[in-house]
């Protein structure tokens, strides 16, 4: 509804300036208001004021009682009155909705559907000709039930216009539907009843029956609100068993946010991770527009606008509209924030990040969300932690520790796993580079073995860099090294291996001599023998892949001189 182009919204108020005087003038023209006490009248101002602020909620539906006041109003001074009472009620019920200058229009809409709404039901009862003074009860009774059924239907089908205008149809008949007919109708007799007894005893009728009302009106309120903060927690035990279900940060990240902006009305969203070292926040992750953007903001300093307040402080902060927080926040906000909610992160007592969430509207959020959220905060350290521990142990069960490339267990997997992707046609061809170092040995006798270490190193690292996102790159064993590429051709397999040999052979490495006194920085020259199979085209087994290569290493270059690459054939 925000999103209403300005022409739209001109053409809402040029409605409302037309029916809104025109309606005061008739409803003044054809029933003028006798009040010879103001205090009733200012009562049941009052009231109806106090009763907008008392809404509760059932099933996710608003409820808001106040037929039986206008009811009450009508009955008792008629047209005028009660259309004025509906046109000051409705101030207080649009405050209540956080309404901002982007959706003001709002007002004129309501007001002009109102204010037609309040005639033709006032002009329904009339053409009854119904006598409140001498009628039964019974007849009174009637002509307010078809005066009231008339409020809803119209209400009912202002709204199912003006949302279908939106583009935002809902279904006509729903939930909220029934529940606001309901209602209405529960207040009937409870108006009617106001009605006789203010006849009675004047305003003291108020006292006696509005008093109990709002206190009813007041603890199916705070019912609701426990019975919200009640289902808020049993959903973020939730969210928290399902947090932990991740193995993997992005995912845990990921779903994080996720359930977060469906959990609270957030339009923006962002988690920052702190930097201990250089004292500054990170963004991590970034929700605007209805999506995950690119975390591309600069880093937040600590102190510095809200977020790193809240780390500074290590205090959370709630600021219900935009004058709140306006003087606090620094660098980036979109502007057309007003809500915001910002908490930190803790693990172990220590601030690992922050939280900011925001909505465009005001008082979105309420002060029992902070604890839920920081409850839902606490599974989120929890659950990143233990992906972190977990990755932590992948990676030291599928890669070499002293390389860092992936092991000979982790090759072996992958490779059979391709192999079956080449089988059922996922792959049209896998290719197997096996790399020798040439007279290793030599260099360990040489140099001393943790200088071998380092030139291992250096040549995973050529590896790393040439094969790039082509393909697997592992530690085979010893000095031997293998790599797997997925739909890459023979001919171009043996072109990459041969730039990976020249690359070596022009190459001088730096490592230290281990084995003198000094132990001074040297420059060492190395070469490799290279292997080169492709399935299908020379082999239909994942096993004799690995060994044409290396048969392909050993008989056409070892041999053959070393330096070299040598490519397998059909065994």
């Amino acid at each position: 509804m925000e999103g209403v182009s300005i022409k739209v919204r001109w053409v809402f108020w040029l409605v409302w300036i037309m029916v809104f005087p025109a309606g005061l003038y008739y409803s003044y023209q054809a029933d003028p208001i006798e009040i010879t006490s103001w205090w009733v009248p200012l009562a049941l101002v009052i009231i109806g004021i106090i009763s907008a602020f008392l809404p509760f909620k059932v099933n996710d539906s608003t409820i808001f009682l106040l037929y039986w006041v206008n009811l009450t109003a009508f009955l008792t001074y008629g047209m005028f009155f009660e259309v004025l009472l509906m046109q000051i009620v409705l101030i207080p019920l649009l405050i209540r909705s956080a309404i901002n200058r982007h959706t003001l229009y709002r007002y004129a809409v309501n007001s002009a559907m109102m204010m037609i709404i309040s005639i033709a039901a006032a002009e329904a009862f009339y053409a009854l000709n119904i006598s409140v003074t001498e009628d039964s009860v019974l007849v009174i009774f009637l002509g307010s039930a078809l005066y009231i059924l008339i409020h809803n239907v119209l209400n009912h089908l202002f709204l199912y216009g003006f949302t279908a205008l939106m583009k935002n149809r809902s279904r006509f008949i729903s939930k909220d539907v029934i529940l606001d007919y309901v209602s209405t109708t529960l207040s009937l007799p409870y108006g009617l009843a106001l009605f006789y007894l203010l006849d009675r005893i004047g305003v003291m009728a108020i006292f006696y029956l509005g008093a109990p009302f709002l206190t009813v009106a007041l603890v199916l309120r705070l019912y609701n609100t426990s019975e919200k903060v009640n289902a808020d927690l049993a959903r973020a035990g939730e969210i928290g068993h399902q947090l932990a279900a991740q193995l993997k940060e992005n995912e845990v990240l990921d779903l994080f946010v996720k359930k977060l902006t469906a959990f609270l009305p957030i339009d923006y969203a962002y988690i920052l991770d702190v930097d201990v070292v250089n004292e500054r926040l990170i963004l991590l992750r970034r929700f605007e527009n209805g999506r995950i953007e690119l975390s591309s903001l600069p880093p937040v300093s600590k102190g510095e606008g809200i977020s790193g307040t809240v780390w500074g402080e290590r205090t959370s902060r709630l600021y219900h509209k935009k004058s709140e927080w306006l003087e606090t926040a620094e660098g980036y906000m979109p502007r057309d924030i007003e809500s915001v909610l910002s908490l930190p992160i803790r693990r172990n007592n220590e601030i690992v990040a922050v939280l900011l969430v925001a909505s465009r509207k005001k008082y979105a959020y309420k002060p029992h969300h902070l604890p839920i959220i920081d409850l839902l905060c606490s599974y989120f350290a929890v659950a990143i932690q233990n992906a972190k521990s977990y990755q932590n142990t992948i990676v030291k069960s599928e890669r070499c520790a002293l390389t860092g490339l992936y092991n000979y267990r982790y090759f072996q997997e992958k490779l059979d796993l391709e192999f079956s992707r080449l089988k059922n046609g996922a792959l049209d061809q896998l290719s197997l580079i096996l790399v020798d170092i040439d007279y290793f040995k030599r260099v360990n006798d040489t140099y001393g073995h943790q200088s071998g270490n380092d030139l291992l190193c250096s040549i995973a690292d050529v590896l790393r860099e040439k094969v790039e996102d082509k393909g697997v790159v592992a530690r085979y064993g010893g000095e031997e090294f293998v790599i797997l590429l997925a739909d890459l051709t023979k001919e171009d397999s043996v072109k990459l291996a041969e730039k990976i040999r020249k690359t070596i052979e022009e190459t001088e490495f730096r490592t230290s001599h281990d084995l003198t006194s000094k132990r001074e920085s040297i420059l060492v020259k190395l070469t490799v023998s290279i292997g080169v199979s492709t399935a299908p085209e020379d082999t239909d087994n994942a096993k004799n892949l690995i060994r044409s290569a290396d048969r392909a290493l050993y008989i056409g270059a070892k041999r053959a001189g070393r330096n070299r690459v040598a490519a397998g054939i059909k065994q």
